[in-house]
């Protein structure tokens, strides 16, 4: 064990040495070595398939395999789906080309005949169809996939066309689901006192926003009206479930499940001011700039939250079950991404530097005083369980959701400006 802890403790050195004052004014934030040493390519029936390894852990850094769950999945694949779909286009490239055409092979390959996904694949390539979170369900790994189809879809390139024609049968098929599913206004109801909307008990209003950006982005090549109808509804659902004003706890936070909110994948601002903006749909910009404006600095207070739910005390909103820890990747990314496309709205410069702000989180600017991110290898730790606990792992969402938050404040130059600084 002693031993143990002084290799972490070297490890740590290391990294944060590697990640000084140090800096290059042209350098790049996005750096996907680590991302590629989880990279692998296999062959079933004749086509490449690109997979992500699911874990990869300190000190060493080696990949590892999960018995139960397998190595790679399509929640991680269609993250680095994103991530290089919009790389591509900020640098079109003939890597990248190969890595959206060997992911989205994966994507494909793992759908099931009912139109969603299986997620887990176990190392002998076989599907793990068995596990609670890989069954082809309406659930997170379906709608990232459908995420990542539609970045890909969004992309002008001639040698992606034939893989276009194959994703859209694909695509059209879950959408139809969705509508099964929200077509009509979700039903409320109370939990400790708070009238919630049930579609943010099941599946979540962080599911839902998931489903917003890739409808979004569908609704942009394909100019369906059940598609715009189903954003509308389920935009609505989430305008439902925001609480408070700016001087009222919890500041316009959106709930992410029943009457909690949480930080991993809390995409509810994000995706109300990306489809308000692709929809001209004032409700949903100004619910998310109210999130983005008066609930993230109240986050950033508190020294980052993990989560915290929402009772009603005779008529007024407390917070009960507040934890601060684990941080993860997961948890940044999204305030990030809501911060940029608030200052795409608005032009405010303040919210770009917030989304620099939001960023220093894994530059250092976090409880434990860490640097989770490594500009000059690409590794990103999976989490901050403590002020005084890292967990030096680094698989692939935490390494995937680092990319795509320094890749979004690269596309800033007032939020890039802040990480220099602070930097």
């Amino acid at each position: 064990m002693r031993k143990e802890i002084i290799i972490l403790i070297l490890l740590s050195s290391f990294f944060l040495s590697s990640c000084d004052k140090t800096y290059v004014d042209n350098s790049s934030l996005v750096n996907t070595n680590h991302l590629e040493q989880l990279y692998q390519e296999i062959n079933i029936n004749d086509n490449n398939l690109g997979t992500i390894w699911i874990y990869c852990n300190a000190p060493n850094y080696e990949v590892v395999t999960d018995d139960d769950e397998g190595y790679t999945c399509v929640d991680d694949v269609s993250r680095a789906l994103v991530f290089y779909c919009r790389q591509y286009k900020i640098k079109p490239e003939i890597k990248y080309l190969k890595k959206i055409q060997s992911l989205t092979n994966f994507i494909l390959y793992m759908k099931a005949d009912n139109g969603y996904f299986y997620n887990f694949m176990f190392p002998n390539d076989e599907i793990n169809t068995t596990h609670q979170n890989s069954v082809p369900t309406p659930n997170f790994w379906s709608w990232r996939a459908l995420w990542g189809l539609s970045e890909l879809n969004m992309l002008e390139s001639p040698e992606l066309d034939d893989l276009k024609s194959k994703t859209a049968p694909i695509m059209e098929k879950l959408i139809e689901k969705i509508n099964q599913q929200f077509s009509k206004p979700s039903e409320t109801t109370i939990i400790d006192g708070i009238n919630i909307t049930q579609y943010a008990i099941s599946p979540g209003a962080d599911q839902l926003s998931i489903i917003i950006v890739a409808l979004t982005n569908y609704y942009q090549t394909n100019k369906s009206a059940m598609v715009k109808n189903l954003i509308l509804n389920l935009g609505q659902a989430l305008t439902k479930d925001q609480f408070g004003d700016k001087d009222t706890f919890p500041y316009y936070a959106f709930m992410s499940w029943g009457n909690k909110w949480h930080a991993w994948g809390n995409m509810q601002a994000y995706s109300l001011l990306y489809s308000g903006r692709v929809l001209q749909n004032n409700t949903f910009i100004n619910a998310g700039l109210n999130e983005v404006k008066y609930f993230y600095p109240y986050y950033i207070e508190k020294g980052f939250i993990h989560h915290f739910s929402i009772v009603n005390n005779n008529d007024s909103l407390v917070m009960d079950d507040y934890s601060r820890f684990p941080q993860i990747s997961y948890s940044i990314t999204p305030m990030i991404y809501a911060s940029l496309e608030a200052y795409a709205i608005t032009k405010d410069n303040n919210f770009a530097k917030d989304a620099g702000n939001l960023a220093t989180w894994f530059l250092g600017n976090n409880p434990a005083n860490q640097v989770m991110y490594n500009t000059n290898s690409g590794i990103a730790f999976d989490g901050i369980d403590s002020e005084n606990d890292i967990n030096y792992n680094s698989g692939a969402e935490s390494t995937i959701e680092a990319l795509l938050s320094m890749q979004a404040i690269e596309s800033n130059g007032i939020a890039k400006q802040v990480i220099k600084n602070y930097r």
